[in-house]
């Protein structure tokens, strides 16, 4: 397993800073688009990330209230 350099995560996080509310909104809007079915069949194993990917913007979004 590759370790990331401390360096690299500090860069991702930084990034994950530069996003602002309008792009969690859009994010959080996709990803429950895509796990209602409006935009085709989803897989289990889709279904799971979007999930989890849903949970994590939603909590990156209450930051700005």
């Amino acid at each position: 397993m590759k370790r990331e350099s401390k360096d690299s995560r500090q860069r991702q996080m930084s990034n994950e800073s530069d996003k602002n509310k309008e792009y969690w909104i859009d994010e959080i809007a996709f990803l429950e688009a895509r796990l209602n079915g409006s935009q085709g069949d989803i897989d289990s194993e889709d279904r799971s990330a979007c999930e989890e990917a849903l949970k994590t913007a939603k909590t990156n979004l209450s930051a700005y209230k």
